[in-house]
């Protein structure tokens, strides 16, 4: 996996005049760290059925039954951090091994068995994700932020979720956004048009409101999606209910 290079981010009138309105189908649009979560996820909660999700996903990515958007502030993301997370990746891989191969010489010591341990690290796993976080990336569309700036920083100044904890420029200006991108399909979109528009973050901290159960994004959040129709997922298992 490499850094996202030579890709130009696309005006939000573009995307919808040349990509969507074309071949008008639903989209997912990634928050900036989603798309490093496509790595990341066995140590994030996820399991075998993450991996499934994130397949399907690119199945129909690939084969353009959805389309995969981000803002191009993710870029900047992803360059950054990318090399940082597969390392971080590769070093709990190694010691989940050692980990589960102390455990297991441990139970073979206590109840005499013939239980073997074997190795994870070198099975390629890294790189299978890799590769799958690199096809997703060779075909999302970046959409440029400069349209939104300011009422991203108006957002930051009002302290309005996401901006209700840090402050964080980067998540509103991701959330104006989805917002402005959502209003202009909707601006196109005729009666028969039910195509799903899905915003999804992993970015529980700023975006999901962790005072109640279940936890959910915050409901500020959830009333400016509804208002210009699209749905907020913070779960691979609710992105897949809506592809």
């Amino acid at each position: 996996m490499s850094e996202i290079r030579g890709k130009d981010a696309i005006s939000i009138d573009d995307f919808v005049s040349t990509v969507y309105s074309e071949n008008k189908r639903p989209f997912l649009f990634w928050d900036t760290c989603s798309l490093l979560e496509i790595i990341r996820f066995l140590y994030r909660k996820g399991n075998v059925e993450t991996y499934r999700i994130l397949n399907t996903i690119n199945g129909l990515i690939q084969s353009d039954e959805l389309i995969s958007v981000a803002s191009s502030l993710t870029i900047v993301e992803w360059n950054n951090h990318q090399n940082d997370v597969i390392n971080e990746i590769k070093t709990s891989l190694l010691k989940t091994g050692e980990y589960h191969k102390n455990c297991i010489e441990t139970i073979n010591q206590i109840n005499p068995r013939a239980l073997s341990s074997e190795t994870i690290h070198d099975k390629q796993l890294v790189e299978d994700l890799e590769r799958l976080a690199d096809d997703i990336i060779t075909k999302t569309y970046f959409i440029e932020t400069e349209e939104i700036a300011d009422k991203a920083l108006q957002r930051v100044s009002l302290k309005k979720a996401p901006a209700s904890k840090k402050n964080e420029f980067k998540d509103c200006a991701v959330w104006e956004t989805m917002i402005l991108l959502s209003e202009r399909i909707n601006s196109v979109s005729l009666p028969e048009d039910e195509h799903n528009k899905i915003f999804y973050s992993v970015n529980t901290d700023d975006f999901v409101d962790k005072s109640r159960e279940p936890r959910l994004f915050h409901r500020s959040l959830l009333t400016e999606a509804a208002a210009v129709d699209f749905s907020c997922c913070s779960t691979l298992n609710e992105v897949n209910l809506k592809i």
